[in-house]
């Protein structure tokens, strides 16, 4: 008598067939199934996936634009600042105050920028922006030049440029006569209010401007409102005794006598930020401890309610 084989769970049937479904193992989700469609679903997506990765090559360029970008930007600090269009000089100026003011909030900052329209747009000047054309900018610059930075104080005496250029015979040179027009006199010309102050990073630098300055040294004394070798109580009494077209200083000085009142700013049509750069390819905006007194300096209310009501341009030479 054969034995009965008893029925087991893992018997399969006579009549089994293979479906097109298989079972995960009890170690897999149970509740997932593998679908023999599963295959050409991947080719599908993978074929997609090829054509989505081919349409998204042409990006590259981006990267070419921003080396573009990047070049254009060397080239613009590589342009004294003088030189750049008026948008770039502000943004150097506001990117120099950042830096200054780093201690101050970001709305600090911007409660004490400069106006815009307070830039002075020097790019018509053409020439190139060294001490030997600086008469020539201020003559640009300033509008109606000669009825302010050319006429004399009639109670002044003589400046040594003035004595210098008179030569013997009565003013004449060598018994011709000078066809030099005389300066114009005017009485009661305000002491100690310059319509011109320059800003320069060292009293070194100052005292080169100055000397560049011969043609309105002729008509008033020009103010040396720097610190080497002179005393602030020497130019005290210098801007309380003196009438004066043309400063130049340092901002820490400037800022000193504007703050004491001795620096009368009420004739004060340009501030002149002298942007020279030194061996070491800086400027005043570039040297830590100058920029923060120049922009202490700059953001006195004195001057910043000049700036804000239009009457005192600031440009960079």
């Amino acid at each position: 008598m054969a034995a009965k084989v008893k029925d087991s769970g893992d018997a399969l049937e006579d009549d089994f067939q293979a479906s097109d479904t298989e079972y995960l193992s009890d170690g897999q989700d149970g509740g997932e199934q593998f679908d023999a469609s599963d295959d050409e679903n991947d080719s599908a997506n993978a074929g997609s996936k090829r054509k989505a990765s081919s349409s998204a090559a042409p990006e590259a360029p981006k990267k070419k634009k921003q080396n573009k970008s990047k070049k254009a930007r060397t080239e613009i600090n590589n342009t004294p600042i003088g030189k750049r269009s008026k948008a770039d000089q502000i943004e150097a100026l506001n990117d120099s105050q950042d830096r200054a003011l780093e201690h101050l909030s970001s709305i600090e900052r911007d409660e004490r920028r400069i106006p815009g329209s307070a830039i002075k747009d020097v790019s018509p000047f053409a020439l190139d922006h060294t001490l030997v054309h600086l008469e020539s900018f201020l003559k640009f610059a300033v509008e109606a030049w000669k009825s302010k930075l050319l006429v004399k104080d009639a109670n002044a005496t003589p400046s040594k440029y003035a004595q210098a250029n008179r030569g013997g015979d009565g003013g004449n040179k060598g018994g011709k006569k000078d066809k030099k027009k005389p300066l114009e006199e005017v009485d009661n010309l305000p002491k100690g209010a310059p319509v011109v102050l320059i800003v320069s990073a060292s009293g070194i630098r100052a005292v080169d401007v100055i000397r560049a300055l011969p043609l309105f040294a002729e008509a008033a004394k020009i103010g040396k409102l720097f610190a080497k070798h002179l005393k602030v109580a020497e130019q005290v009494y210098f801007l309380e005794n003196t009438c004066t077209h043309i400063c130049v200083g340092t901002p820490n000085r400037i800022d000193k006598l504007i703050s004491d009142g001795v620096l009368d700013l009420s004739r004060l049509e340009l501030v002149l930020i002298d942007a020279h750069t030194d061996a070491k390819k800086r400027t005043i905006l570039d040297i830590q401890e100058i920029r923060v007194d120049l922009f202490r300096m700059l953001g006195l209310e004195a001057l910043e309610d000049k700036f804000k009501a239009g009457q005192t341009k600031l440009a960079f030479f």
